[in-house]
């Protein structure tokens, strides 16, 4: 049988298993303290609720799951077997569908609005390379059944104390709202109907460079007209809010994106918060503002989220406003681990090395020191070896090691 774990998916010795735990209680303990609560959904889903979530380029990436037993097998027997008649269930490929239906189910015994945290793995079909896993760990913050800007602003907020405290250096908030870009694209003269493909390729901006979005758009048949205002536009240097109001209609939009910008800009002197006309994520459901972190010192994007207004509403058939952030906590844990960063608040710890017949005291000692270290009795069967497992001991960076009785 093979010992390896599969293609994608990680396994961590206890070192790297104490680290993730560490990064782990340091945002939760950050979120719990700004007023967020925790709660947890199943990794399945309907693989009709994934398949109907406008999850962009991730649909492609489900797991899905065969049906059982007897249904399976008539499902087989048909022919030709269609995927949608094999498949009832998938995992699911991020937090905020679960969300949006776990919402759904409870809303009656939530509190409105409901500030939430998730912190759990999610499954991909991903093509396995470096930075890129089929199960990863996603950290989100959500507030639901609020349309308010204050909640653009208080997520943001509570990302950046959260990303603070995990000792990666500076970082930058970009920001965009889609209702903006899908206008401005509208005034270019884009149809309606080709706004979203025009989006993908607008991300790609920062990779490909103007050129090369005009000539995707042109590969892709939209109006010369519009890709050739569009390439005026992205040919300025540095594109502002301002030169954006020549093109977007949604004053409201505007008007929104320069309060949050100008306040979370405020709120902290060890980050920026800055407009960037690129930005716009790649999934589907995002119906108006959109974020993303990147680190100064490393590169990257670290966390992303946004507005998704509608996601809610195909669940209960009514419009519910939704707005979350996400810490990518695999890029985080691959920084903080390959670069050596230090984590304060590490409590110390302590060996107890015993024999056989002290394990009463050796209990006792370790319930002593528990309140101020975490405590790990080591078995010395022949004390003869207690050198040899002293040293060993200690190569495993126990801050103190005590030898009981010998």
């Amino acid at each position: 049988m093979n010992i390896k774990p599969q293609k994608g998916m990680q396994e961590y010795l206890p070192e790297a298993a104490a680290l993730r735990d560490r990064l782990t209680q340091t945002i939760l303990e950050t979120y719990t303290g700004c007023g967020f609560t925790r709660i947890y959904t199943p990794a399945v889903e309907s693989a009709e609720n994934l398949d109907k979530s406008d999850g962009g380029d991730n649909l492609n990436l489900i797991f899905k799951i065969l049906k059982r037993g007897e249904k399976l097998a008539e499902a087989l027997g048909r022919s030709p077997a269609d995927e949608k008649e094999l498949c009832d269930l998938g995992l699911r490929y991020d937090l905020t569908l679960p969300l949006s239906r776990y919402y759904a189910n409870n809303r009656n015994s939530l509190p409105n609005p409901f500030k939430c945290i998730q912190i759990d793995k999610v499954y991909r079909a991903e093509r396995p390379q470096r930075g890129r896993l089929r199960e990863f760990v996603q950290c989100d913050i959500d507030i639901l059944g609020s349309d308010s800007i204050c909640c653009e602003i208080e997520l943001i907020s509570v990302t950046a104390k959260a990303l603070s405290r995990l000792g990666i250096g500076k970082f930058f908030v970009r920001v965009n709202d889609r209702r903006i870009l899908r206008s401005s694209l509208m005034t270019m003269g884009f149809p309606e109907d080709a706004l979203d493909t025009v989006s993908v390729t607008f991300d790609k901006l920062d990779k490909i460079g103007a050129d090369g979005v005009a000539a995707e758009l042109r590969e892709k048949r939209m109006p010369e007209g519009a890709v050739e205002a569009l390439r005026e536009l992205l040919g300025k240097d540095g594109i502002t809010l301002d030169d954006m109001a020549a093109y977007c209609k949604d004053e409201a939009a505007l008007t929104s994106l320069r309060t949050i910008i100008g306040t979370a800009d405020k709120l902290s002197p060890d980050y920026s918060v800055i407009y960037d006309p690129s930005l716009v994520r790649g999934q589907g459901y995002y119906t108006g503002t959109v974020f993303e972190v990147a680190s100064e010192k490393f590169g990257g994007t670290i966390a992303g989220g946004g507005r998704y207004d509608g996601l809610i509403g195909r669940f209960t058939g009514e419009n519910i406003p939704a707005v979350g952030f996400s810490i990518g906590f695999e890029r985080i844990f691959s920084i903080v681990s390959e670069n050596n960063v230090s984590l304060g608040g590490r409590r110390s710890r302590t060996a107890i090395l015993y024999k056989e017949e002290d394990i009463l005291e050796a209990i006792s000692k370790s319930a002593e020191l528990e309140a101020g270290s975490d405590v790990t009795l080591v078995l010395v069967p022949n004390p003869k070896k207690c050198d040899k497992i002293y040293s060993r001991t200690k190569n495993q960076g126990f801050d103190e090691i005590i030898k009981l009785n010998m």
